[in-house]
Protein backbone atom coordinates (compact mmCIF):
# COMPACT_ATOMS: atom_id res chain seq x y z
CA UNK A 1 0.00 0.00 0.00
CA UNK A 2 1.52 3.61 -1.24
CA UNK A 3 2.03 5.87 1.85
CA UNK A 4 -0.06 8.42 0.52
CA UNK A 5 -2.57 6.05 0.51
CA UNK A 6 -2.06 5.11 3.90
CA UNK A 7 -1.88 8.59 5.18
CA UNK A 8 -5.08 9.12 3.24
CA UNK A 9 -6.53 6.03 5.62
CA UNK A 10 -5.67 7.57 8.59
CA UNK A 11 -6.65 11.29 8.30
CA UNK A 12 -10.16 9.92 7.28
CA UNK A 13 -10.36 7.38 10.45
CA UNK A 14 -9.20 10.16 12.63
CA UNK A 15 -12.09 12.52 11.61
CA UNK A 16 -14.74 9.67 12.26
CA UNK A 17 -13.58 9.17 15.41
CA UNK A 18 -13.66 12.45 16.09
CA UNK A 19 -17.49 12.73 14.89
CA UNK A 20 -18.55 9.73 16.02
CA UNK A 21 -16.83 7.12 19.03
CA UNK A 22 -17.41 3.62 18.76
CA UNK A 23 -16.93 1.02 21.35
CA UNK A 24 -14.63 -1.68 20.94
CA UNK A 25 -17.89 -4.18 20.46
CA UNK A 26 -19.31 -1.38 17.88
CA UNK A 27 -16.18 -0.57 15.50
CA UNK A 28 -15.34 -4.43 15.38
CA UNK A 29 -19.12 -4.51 13.18
CA UNK A 30 -19.28 -1.23 12.30
CA UNK A 31 -19.41 -0.82 8.04
CA UNK A 32 -16.81 2.03 8.30
CA UNK A 33 -14.27 -0.34 10.14
CA UNK A 34 -14.66 -3.19 7.81
CA UNK A 35 -14.79 -1.26 4.63
CA UNK A 36 -11.35 0.16 5.79
CA UNK A 37 -10.12 -2.79 6.80
CA UNK A 38 -11.40 -4.06 3.42
CA UNK A 39 -9.78 -1.33 1.62
CA UNK A 40 -6.13 -2.33 2.97
CA UNK A 41 -6.76 -5.65 2.03
CA UNK A 42 -7.25 -4.05 -1.46
CA UNK A 43 -10.85 -5.69 -1.95
CA UNK A 44 -12.40 -2.45 -3.50
CA UNK A 45 -15.61 -4.21 -4.37
CA UNK A 46 -16.67 -5.09 -0.96
CA UNK A 47 -14.82 -1.51 0.42
CA UNK A 48 -17.42 0.23 -2.18
CA UNK A 49 -20.53 -1.76 -0.90
CA UNK A 50 -19.47 -1.33 3.01
CA UNK A 51 -19.01 2.38 2.38
CA UNK A 52 -21.99 3.26 0.87
CA UNK A 53 -24.14 1.30 3.44
CA UNK A 54 -22.52 3.41 6.08
CA UNK A 55 -23.09 6.57 3.81
CA UNK A 56 -26.59 5.13 3.71
CA UNK A 57 -27.10 5.86 7.73
CA UNK A 58 -25.19 9.63 6.98
CA UNK A 59 -21.45 9.00 7.28
CA UNK A 60 -19.71 12.21 5.65
CA UNK A 61 -16.55 10.41 5.96
CA UNK A 62 -17.77 7.38 4.37
CA UNK A 63 -18.91 9.61 1.41
CA UNK A 64 -15.76 10.80 1.25
CA UNK A 65 -14.22 7.88 0.42
CA UNK A 66 -16.93 7.50 -1.73
CA UNK A 67 -15.76 9.69 -3.65
CA UNK A 68 -11.87 9.27 -3.54
CA UNK A 69 -12.48 5.68 -4.97
CA UNK A 70 -14.43 7.18 -7.88
CA UNK A 71 -12.13 9.87 -8.25
CA UNK A 72 -8.88 7.85 -7.78
CA UNK A 73 -10.77 4.93 -10.03
CA UNK A 74 -9.55 2.09 -7.31
CA UNK A 75 -11.22 -1.56 -8.30
CA UNK A 76 -13.42 0.99 -10.77
CA UNK A 77 -13.28 3.01 -14.00
CA UNK A 78 -12.29 6.56 -12.37
CA UNK A 79 -15.13 8.90 -12.46
CA UNK A 80 -14.52 12.85 -11.26
CA UNK A 81 -18.46 13.57 -11.69
CA UNK A 82 -19.62 10.54 -9.79
CA UNK A 83 -16.81 11.72 -7.10
CA UNK A 84 -17.93 15.25 -7.16
CA UNK A 85 -21.43 13.96 -6.09
CA UNK A 86 -19.83 12.11 -3.22
CA UNK A 87 -17.54 15.15 -1.96
CA UNK A 88 -20.87 17.25 -2.32
CA UNK A 89 -22.71 15.01 -0.05
CA UNK A 90 -19.99 14.77 2.29
CA UNK A 91 -19.72 18.21 2.28
CA UNK A 92 -23.53 18.58 3.12
CA UNK A 93 -23.23 15.81 5.75
CA UNK A 94 -20.76 17.95 7.87
CA UNK A 95 -17.22 17.33 5.76
CA UNK A 96 -16.89 21.18 5.27
CA UNK A 97 -13.05 20.87 4.87
CA UNK A 98 -13.77 18.90 1.33
CA UNK A 99 -15.41 21.65 0.28
CA UNK A 100 -11.51 22.82 -1.29
CA UNK A 101 -10.96 19.25 -2.80
CA UNK A 102 -14.63 20.05 -4.59
CA UNK A 103 -13.32 23.99 -5.72
CA UNK A 104 -10.23 21.82 -6.73
CA UNK A 105 -11.83 19.53 -8.95
CA UNK A 106 -14.26 21.42 -10.31
CA UNK A 107 -11.65 24.17 -11.55
CA UNK A 108 -9.11 20.89 -13.07
CA UNK A 109 -11.22 18.24 -13.26
CA UNK A 110 -12.67 16.06 -16.88
CA UNK A 111 -15.06 18.93 -19.29
CA UNK A 112 -17.85 17.13 -17.66
CA UNK A 113 -17.47 18.96 -14.42
CA UNK A 114 -15.64 21.83 -15.03
CA UNK A 115 -16.68 24.85 -13.78
CA UNK A 116 -14.85 28.24 -12.66
CA UNK A 117 -17.72 29.78 -11.06
CA UNK A 118 -18.71 26.89 -8.58
CA UNK A 119 -15.27 26.25 -8.21
CA UNK A 120 -14.86 29.76 -6.67
CA UNK A 121 -18.39 29.21 -4.96
CA UNK A 122 -17.07 25.71 -3.42
CA UNK A 123 -13.31 27.93 -2.46
CA UNK A 124 -15.75 30.56 -1.21
CA UNK A 125 -17.82 28.19 1.06
CA UNK A 126 -14.04 26.93 2.79
CA UNK A 127 -14.29 30.65 3.64
CA UNK A 128 -16.80 31.22 5.25
CA UNK A 129 -16.21 27.66 7.34
CA UNK A 130 -13.12 29.22 8.76
CA UNK A 131 -11.29 27.12 6.19
CA UNK A 132 -7.83 28.44 5.38
CA UNK A 133 -6.52 26.03 3.09
CA UNK A 134 -9.87 27.54 1.00
CA UNK A 135 -8.71 31.24 2.11
CA UNK A 136 -4.96 30.43 -0.19
CA UNK A 137 -6.92 28.33 -2.66
CA UNK A 138 -9.12 31.28 -4.00
CA UNK A 139 -6.14 33.94 -3.54
CA UNK A 140 -4.19 31.85 -5.77
CA UNK A 141 -6.37 31.37 -8.31
CA UNK A 142 -6.98 35.29 -8.48
CA UNK A 143 -3.06 35.79 -8.32
CA UNK A 144 -2.85 33.38 -11.35
CA UNK A 145 -6.05 35.29 -13.29
CA UNK A 146 -4.06 38.70 -12.57
CA UNK A 147 -0.88 37.33 -14.17
CA UNK A 148 -3.17 36.53 -17.08
CA UNK A 149 -3.97 40.25 -16.65
CA UNK A 150 -7.84 39.01 -15.57
CA UNK A 151 -9.53 40.38 -12.58
CA UNK A 152 -6.66 42.60 -11.50
CA UNK A 153 -9.36 44.27 -9.20
CA UNK A 154 -9.29 41.25 -6.86
CA UNK A 155 -5.98 41.00 -5.76
CA UNK A 156 -6.74 43.07 -2.63
CA UNK A 157 -9.04 40.41 -1.76
CA UNK A 158 -6.66 38.00 -2.16
CA UNK A 159 -4.44 39.80 0.05
CA UNK A 160 -6.68 40.17 2.98
CA UNK A 161 -7.72 36.01 2.71
CA UNK A 162 -3.59 35.41 2.30
CA UNK A 163 -3.20 37.55 5.18
CA UNK A 164 -5.84 35.75 7.05
CA UNK A 165 -4.38 32.31 6.77
CA UNK A 166 -0.93 33.77 7.11
CA UNK A 167 -2.30 34.82 10.35
CA UNK A 168 -3.61 31.13 10.81
CA UNK A 169 -0.11 30.16 10.23
CA UNK A 170 -0.79 28.55 7.02
CA UNK A 171 2.53 27.30 5.39
CA UNK A 172 1.82 28.28 2.18
CA UNK A 173 0.12 32.05 2.56
CA UNK A 174 4.03 33.39 3.14
CA UNK A 175 4.94 32.19 -0.43
CA UNK A 176 1.72 34.30 -2.33
CA UNK A 177 2.36 37.41 -0.41
CA UNK A 178 5.86 37.41 -0.78
CA UNK A 179 5.35 37.37 -4.86
CA UNK A 180 3.00 39.33 -4.60
CA UNK A 181 4.84 42.20 -3.62
CA UNK A 182 8.01 41.27 -4.66
CA UNK A 183 7.03 40.98 -9.04
CA UNK A 184 3.81 43.37 -8.60
CA UNK A 185 1.59 40.82 -10.62
CA UNK A 186 -1.35 42.75 -12.06
CA UNK A 187 -0.04 45.85 -11.45
CA UNK A 188 -0.28 45.33 -7.59
CA UNK A 189 2.30 47.86 -5.78
CA UNK A 190 5.83 46.67 -5.39
CA UNK A 191 6.77 46.66 -1.71
CA UNK A 192 10.52 45.41 -1.60
CA UNK A 193 10.18 45.90 2.61
CA UNK A 194 6.78 43.22 2.47
CA UNK A 195 8.59 41.19 0.12
CA UNK A 196 11.88 40.88 1.99
CA UNK A 197 9.38 40.03 5.33
CA UNK A 198 7.67 36.90 4.03
CA UNK A 199 10.49 35.81 2.20
CA UNK A 200 12.94 35.51 4.63
CA UNK A 201 10.23 33.62 6.63
CA UNK A 202 9.85 31.02 3.96
CA UNK A 203 13.84 31.24 3.65
CA UNK A 204 14.29 30.28 7.28
CA UNK A 205 11.96 27.64 7.38
CA UNK A 206 13.98 25.82 4.53
CA UNK A 207 11.59 26.99 1.31
CA UNK A 208 14.34 26.57 -1.47
CA UNK A 209 12.28 28.81 -4.02
CA UNK A 210 12.10 31.57 -1.47
CA UNK A 211 15.41 31.10 -0.21
CA UNK A 212 16.16 32.03 -3.85
CA UNK A 213 13.90 35.03 -3.82
CA UNK A 214 15.88 36.69 -0.91
CA UNK A 215 19.06 35.77 -2.51
CA UNK A 216 17.86 38.11 -5.36
CA UNK A 217 16.55 40.43 -2.89
CA UNK A 218 19.85 40.89 -1.19
CA UNK A 219 22.21 40.74 -4.43
CA UNK A 220 20.16 43.26 -6.26
CA UNK A 221 19.44 45.95 -2.54
CA UNK A 222 15.96 45.73 -3.52
CA UNK A 223 14.35 48.05 -0.56
CA UNK A 224 17.94 47.61 1.42
CA UNK A 225 21.82 48.17 0.91
CA UNK A 226 22.92 45.25 -1.05
CA UNK A 227 24.46 42.87 0.96
CA UNK A 228 26.26 40.48 -1.48
CA UNK A 229 27.17 37.75 1.09
CA UNK A 230 23.62 37.63 2.73
CA UNK A 231 23.23 36.77 -1.21
CA UNK A 232 25.67 33.96 -1.46
CA UNK A 233 24.67 32.45 1.85
CA UNK A 234 20.74 32.46 0.76
CA UNK A 235 21.60 31.88 -3.24
CA UNK A 236 23.51 28.32 -1.75
CA UNK A 237 21.01 27.26 0.26
CA UNK A 238 18.40 28.03 -2.56
CA UNK A 239 20.83 25.72 -4.85
CA UNK A 240 21.20 22.90 -2.78
CA UNK A 241 17.26 22.87 -2.54
CA UNK A 242 17.25 22.58 -6.08
CA UNK A 243 15.83 26.28 -6.96
CA UNK A 244 16.94 27.79 -10.79
CA UNK A 245 17.44 31.22 -9.25
CA UNK A 246 19.24 30.53 -6.22
CA UNK A 247 21.63 28.45 -8.48
CA UNK A 248 22.29 31.00 -11.01
CA UNK A 249 22.78 33.45 -8.52
CA UNK A 250 25.27 31.76 -7.01
CA UNK A 251 27.58 30.70 -9.57
CA UNK A 252 27.59 34.66 -10.62
CA UNK A 253 28.38 35.25 -6.94
CA UNK A 254 31.34 32.98 -7.17
CA UNK A 255 32.81 34.47 -10.38
CA UNK A 256 32.46 38.80 -8.54
CA UNK A 257 32.98 37.83 -5.07
CA UNK A 258 36.68 37.32 -3.27
CA UNK A 259 36.89 33.95 -1.90
CA UNK A 260 37.42 35.61 1.86
CA UNK A 261 33.76 36.66 1.24
CA UNK A 262 32.53 33.32 -0.61
CA UNK A 263 33.65 31.40 2.86
CA UNK A 264 32.18 33.73 4.95
CA UNK A 265 28.87 32.81 2.72
CA UNK A 266 29.09 29.45 3.03
CA UNK A 267 30.22 29.00 6.68
CA UNK A 268 26.76 31.20 7.49
CA UNK A 269 25.04 28.94 5.19
CA UNK A 270 26.65 25.19 7.01
CA UNK A 271 26.07 27.42 10.23
CA UNK A 272 22.24 28.01 9.32
CA UNK A 273 21.91 23.95 8.11
CA UNK A 274 23.02 22.89 11.29
CA UNK A 275 21.03 24.74 13.67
Amino acid sequence: MSMILRIFILLLLLYVSSLSPLSAAESRHHPEQIAQQHVQDGNWVAAREAFAEAAQHGSPTAMAYLGWIHEEGHGIEANDALAAIWYTRAVEAGASHLAVKLGWLHLGGSETIRNRELSEQWFLYGIEQGDLDAHVALSSLLIADAQGGKNTHRLEQAREWLLIAHQGRHQVAKFFLARLYLEGIGGYPVDYDMAHHYSHLGAEEGHPQMQGWLAHIYREGLGREPDPIAAAKWAMLAAIGGDPLGSGIYTTLEQELSESMMNTARQLATDWASR
